[in-house]
């Protein structure tokens, strides 16, 4: 009887065992996950000021902070897979070697027309920033990954 008693327990050990090494194995894949799908865009920052506004949206780590104003505290979210899906495309499209040298569409941020804006991409050390533009009003060739971050930043402002 014993012998039965301590070769059932051995048994139910080594199954308890088993189970807790699949559930690991799935929690690593979840994770592992996860980190492609922050690494997949790197920081990306809208900033649009003017003598009367301020604005900046930084999107880092799937989240989202937004600063509305001079001295105001920052609201951070998370942001929807779907969201950074459509920002990972947009992303893949942008030339960051030539957001500097990008011409603005609108001058009227000369006359205080529009607040002047820029956007920027941060890779680790490196930084990718673009000439001026009109905010609302961005070059062609990053208006659509520049308009997904300010629908993004007003999705959860409201």
């Amino acid at each position: 009887m014993k012998t039965l008693f301590s070769t059932l327990l051995v048994l139910v050990a080594m199954v308890s065992c088993n189970c807790q090494k699949a559930t690991t194995s799935q929690s690593n894949l979840t994770s592992n996950e996860t980190m492609k799908q922050t690494q997949e865009i790197p920081v990306l920052e809208y900033e649009a000021l003017s003598r009367g506004f301020y604005k900046k949206i930084t999107i880092e780590n799937n989240r989202a902070i937004v600063t509305s104003g001079r001295g105001t505290k920052p609201i951070a979210f998370d942001i929807s897979s779907e969201d950074l899906t459509i920002l990972a495309e947009f992303y893949s499209k942008v030339d960051k070697e030539v957001l500097k040298d990008l011409k603005a569409p609108s001058e009227k941020r000369f006359y205080d027309g529009a607040a002047i804006a820029h956007f920027r991409i941060i890779e680790g050390e490196k930084s990718y920033q673009s000439s001026d533009f009109d905010g609302g009003f961005p070059p062609a060739e990053i208006k659509e990954i520049v308009e997904k971050v300010i629908e993004v930043s007003e999705k959860k402002i409201k």
